[in-house]
């Protein structure tokens, strides 16, 4: 059974009860939100403005921008020296996933 939520310690409800309960608060909130769409609608007619699109210019990207710039932005000596540790890393790695390999099917 179910008990209304606004009196803690009313009575259960029957389901017919609690059905109609549920029915009429969604009228409820179905009317009220008629109301608000309506006042809305309301309101920007009487706020609307004439005033045109502002113009937005594009925003250079890494795309729009030529190839020398791109380039003296990320390649410094740092970026080098971390993009020389991580190919090695890499490379080790695979080099450890083929002797697993080698291991795995030379052992069975």
């Amino acid at each position: 059974m179910a008990f209304d939520d606004k009196d803690k310690g009313s009575k259960p409800l029957t389901r017919e009860q609690y059905r109609k309960l549920k029915l009429q608060q969604q009228e409820d909130f179905e009317a009220r939100d008629k109301r608000r769409v309506q006042v809305e609608r309301e309101y920007a007619k009487r706020h609307q403005q004439a005033a045109p699109e502002p113009q937005i210019e594009p925003q250079p990207t890494s795309r729009t921008r030529d190839a020398g710039e791109v380039t003296a932005d990320f390649k410094t000596p740092r970026w080098r020296k971390i993009n020389r540790l991580l190919n090695v890393t890499i490379a080790i790695l695979i080099s450890l996933m083929v002797v697993v390999f080698l291991v795995l099917f030379f052992v069975n």
